[in-house]
């Protein structure tokens, strides 16, 4: 399994996701907005995005994420970007089935 597969597969409900997309907004908004306004408290933003994110898994539980992993890991930016252009286009579902389907056939060969 790739870690674009581990990744889908802890972002399959609908809720967590959303929660996803407020953590975004503060983690690519933020840092915008303190520039605008040319104020560092906008960046407290920034700052809590990772545990927003790591939020919405323990409140839809939706595959274990630890903060540390939510927030010190540099690939997740990018995978956010990422999962959400391929919801936009429709085709993360068939991203979350593959993904699936990988788990599967490595729990039945392993």
């Amino acid at each position: 399994m790739t870690p674009w597969d581990r990744f889908v597969l802890r972002h399959t409900k609908p809720g967590n996701l959303a929660v996803h997309a407020l953590s975004s907004l503060l983690f690519f908004g933020t840092p915008i907005l303190a520039l605008v306004l040319w104020s560092p408290w906008p960046l407290l933003g920034f700052a809590i995005s990772g545990w927003v994110g790591a939020a919405g898994h323990r409140i839809f539980k939706d595959g274990g994420v630890s903060l540390r992993e939510a927030t010190a890991q540099p690939e997740v930016p990018y995978f956010v970007l990422v999962m959400f252009w391929r919801i936009a286009r429709g085709q993360y579902g068939r991203d979350i089935a593959q993904a699936q389907e990988k788990l599967a056939s490595e729990r039945t060969s392993g």
